[in-house]
């Protein structure tokens, strides 16, 4: 009796190494991303003649600007617009307050323009609070998909108290919006979504830890094969970051690999960058890096040759103390070719102060369209209290 006893046993104890074992492997490989990369250094700056004072910087050739929204209404407060291309128009949105950011009220406008950005219509509202149920609506990505033109909007209770992404789409035939359901729950959009070469639509953000509280943790939504309509699925990177911080990030594709790029609030004047190998499923924080970029939202992206790009604000020295709170360059770091989309050779002035121009640029959203770069970016001018939604419009060409 005894024998078989320890022959059970021993039997268990095999079984038991041999799923340890097998837990270890799969563990291994789930984590194979992080023992290859979590203590990786890596060069975004093809070259070091790259950095240079922002006094040096160029507009690319061509370079437009165009008014978007003037703010000349109710409503002074303006930020974080979006833009994108559908059928023949470009959209541009924006969230609107009276006065001052998420105060009294704040809701989602938008234009449109049929002539490539030179004119722009009569204001739209996408969402605002009808019911008067104290939601603020903050802020709006857009997308165009199978002649279908959605929005991803940000509820909120209070300053960056969110609630969720909700998604609305626009009806053609009663000209406008519709609410139709949570796109994810304590997530906060930050970016146009991307269609990832899998598939899977994938839009970048930062997300509450639990309801009521700040949207602390860089993040992103990960939606099902064209299954925009439908509640997305959360996948957190391995970040988590001060009440006084504002982790928005933004993503570069190229195959299944993706870097992110998460604003980073501090004297270092340092995003933090992440990378997933498996189409933004798993993340990992890359050690060190040479990028530097004042404290705002940024926004990345691969252009249609497969070139990557960020659009940042610039450093206005080389002095990491001087004026690290300044927005007042905004500038386009881009790689050289589409083998190495993860590495900046050049670097383009977007908007700068001067005669006619805001004193502060900055919050864009990128998009790609017929031949040019289409940049939305919140402007700021001089001895005006209002803000205004610009337009940079540069030919593609001009960025070889």
């Amino acid at each position: 009796m005894r024998l078989f006893l320890y022959i059970g046993v021993a039997l268990v104890l095999s079984l038991l190494n041999v799923n340890c074992q097998s837990n270890k492997r799969d563990s291994s490989a789930s984590s194979q991303i992080d023992q290859t990369y979590i203590n990786d250094s890596i060069q975004l700056y093809a070259s070091e003649a790259v950095k240079v004072p922002a006094s040096r910087l160029t507009f690319p050739d061509g370079i437009r600007h165009v008014v978007v929204e003037p703010s000349n209404d109710k409503y002074k407060f303006l930020h974080d617009p979006a833009i994108i291309a559908h059928k023949r128009a470009l959209i541009a949105a924006w969230y609107n307050c009276p006065s001052e950011e998420i105060a009294d009220e704040s809701c989602i406008r938008a234009r449109r323009s049929y002539d490539g950005g030179k004119t722009w219509s009569a204001v739209e509202v996408v969402a605002s609070d009808k019911e008067k149920k104290g939601i603020y609506y903050v802020p709006a990505q857009l997308l165009s998909f199978n002649d279908d033109l959605y929005a991803f909007v940000g509820k909120m209770t209070g300053h960056d108290r969110i609630l969720n992404t909700t998604t609305y789409k626009y009806d053609e035939f009663q000209k406008n919006w519709q609410e139709l359901g949570e796109t994810g729950a304590l997530f906060l959009p930050n970016c146009i979504p991307v269609k990832l070469n899998n598939g899977n639509w994938i839009m970048a953000g930062r997300v509450a830890s639990s309801p009521g509280q700040l949207p602390l943790i860089p993040a992103v939504l990960i939606s099902p094969v064209d299954s925009i309509e439908n509640t997305w699925r959360l996948v957190k990177l391995p970040a988590e970051y001060k009440e006084d911080q504002y982790p928005e990030t933004t993503l570069i594709t190229s195959g299944k690999t993706i870097y992110a790029f998460a604003r980073a609030d501090g004297p270092a004047n340092k995003p933090d960058v992440f990378i997933s190998n498996n189409y933004g499923e798993s993340w990992t924080k890359i050690g060190s890096h040479d990028f530097n970029a004042i404290s705002s939202k940024l926004y990345a992206g691969t252009l249609s040759d497969g070139r990557g790009y960020i659009v940042f604000n610039y450093l206005p020295s080389e002095n990491l103390a001087d004026d690290i709170e300044d927005r007042k360059v905004l500038a386009i770091a881009i790689s050289k070719d589409a083998d190495h989309p993860f590495s900046f050779s050049r670097i383009y002035k977007i908007q700068s102060p001067g005669p006619g121009r805001p004193m502060l640029s900055h919050y864009p959203c990128v998009l790609e369209n017929e031949g040019n770069l289409y940049i939305v970016y919140t402007a700021n001018f001089a001895g005006e209290e209002k803000r205004q939604c610009e337009l940079a419009i540069i030919p593609v060409q001009s960025l070889r």
